[in-house]
């Protein structure tokens, strides 16, 4: 089995966001466009494949969903 350490990076960057100060003090709006932009991201960089990116897709939005109330 091999281990794609570009794929760990983008993943532990994508989890560090809930430890984030300027993430966490940023709207929802921002903190929604920040996911989405990381998601995008590690796609454009073939770090991870469309599957996976619907995935991160589905979870920032359901993430922004969550904070609007």
């Amino acid at each position: 089995m091999a281990i794609n350490i570009e794929q760990v990076n983008a993943m532990e960057a994508w989890f560090a966001l809930r430890n984030d100060a300027a993430f966490l003090s940023g709207s929802p709006e921002d903190r929604h466009k920040a996911r989405r932009a990381l998601a995008d991201g590690m796609r454009d960089k073939l770090v991870i494949d469309a599957g996976e990116w619907r995935e991160l897709v589905e979870e920032a939005d359901a993430a922004y969903a969550d904070e609007m109330g």
